[in-house]
């Protein structure tokens, strides 16, 4: 749009899976053995990446699984300055399943929190709490350094579990 917002709108998406092992998709729910067919909508709007201030929104919804899934996302992100960024984001997905406990919902929400010290190297933190989780709220710790075009170093801290480190090297910049 000519502000800088954007819509990235899918009328119509359609998908065929078939399960050769019944799919365990939340606690105790289980999707059969059995081929799928299932049609989605999706809506999406965006503010300016331009702004201090952005603001998302997305929508799909439709069929899955012989029921129905419907997705909601909103998420809004303040630059408070060249340096420093803050997103809060909230998302819920409705499950109508045709199976024993098919009609559940999840929730995700999210804060994240990213500061750069220069344009290769940046400190993110995210914490996240997702009500499909035995451990509702998790924190992750994350720098990268972009050591050269298309290669990075990872150092990634997953609060009271694990440490890991990604390394990625692009053979033509």
């Amino acid at each position: 749009m000519n502000n800088g917002s954007y819509s990235d709108d899918d009328i119509v998406d359609v998908f065929t899976q078939r399960l050769v092992t019944a799919f365990n998709i939340y606690k105790n729910v289980f999707i059969p053995i059995g081929e799928y067919y299932w049609t989605r909508h999706q809506l999406t709007y965006g503010t300016s990446q331009a702004h201090r201030l952005i603001v998302t929104f997305f929508e799909r919804f439709g069929t899955y699984y012989d029921g129905r899934l419907n997705e909601a996302r909103v998420r809004g992100t303040y630059r408070a300055s060249e340096r420093l960024s803050f997103a809060l984001g909230e998302q819920w997905n409705r499950f109508r399943l045709p199976t024993p406990g098919g009609d559940f919902s999840v929730l995700v929400g999210s804060f994240q929190t990213n500061y750069s010290f220069s344009r290769f190297l940046t400190l993110s933190s995210l914490i996240q709490m997702d009500t499909a989780n035995t451990q509702a709220v998790s924190a992750n710790f994350w720098l990268r350094w972009n050591y050269r075009p298309d290669s990075d170093l990872y150092v990634i801290y997953t609060a009271g579990t694990r440490f890991a480190i990604k390394f990625t090297y692009s053979w033509r910049p």
